[in-house]
């Protein structure tokens, strides 16, 4: 339980700066499907999130979970993300964003001597965001992750789409 409290305690910090700021900030749920390149192989996910966004910053917790043949994943991933070129997007409808992920992964692979393999996930993510309107945005995002404690896995690739529901 520490160690999950230690790797989520920035989100909570981030709402509390937001707050604290009399910043407005946006809750979200949203929906995403990724292509996830590990062990040279790509696998399809499908996952959810939860989030806060403030005018200028995002942090988001996702799960995924993916399946192919012998291979299936499950992740729980923390996401802080901040906006860049600002100005330049000002008036547009793309808000392109860069940041850091950290979480943690189950990696289940049935052709292994030990089938289960747990570990934890860092690394950066880029992206761009389309505000739809005022409820909705559509995210397409990169992320390289790299892996502690995983015995077959050293690195991950994940590109996303998802879809964001503001309340």
């Amino acid at each position: 339980m520490k160690k999950i409290n230690t790797l989520f305690l920035p989100f909570i910090l981030l709402v509390n700066m937001a707050q604290a700021n009399d910043e407005k900030v946006y809750s979200f749920i949203g929906v995403q499907t990724s292509a996830t390149q590990f062990e040279d192989k790509t696998t399809p996910t499908i996952g959810f999130r939860y989030g806060m966004q403030s005018s200028n910053a995002r942090t988001a917790i996702s799960y995924n979970y993916g399946k192919k043949s012998s291979n299936s994943y499950h992740t729980l991933i923390m996401q802080m993300d901040t906006g860049i070129f600002s100005n330049t997007f000002a008036d547009s409808k793309l808000k392109p964003y860069v940041g850091a992920s950290l979480g943690v992964m189950q990696h289940n692979n049935k052709d292994l001597s030990s089938p289960r393999d747990r570990g934890y996930l860092y690394g950066v993510n880029a992206g761009v965001s389309y505000i739809v309107n005022d409820i909705i945005d559509l995210d397409l995002g990169y992320k390289f992750l790299k892996t502690e404690n995983l015995n077959n896995i050293d690195s991950i690739n994940d590109l996303t789409f998802a879809m964001h529901y503001f309340y």
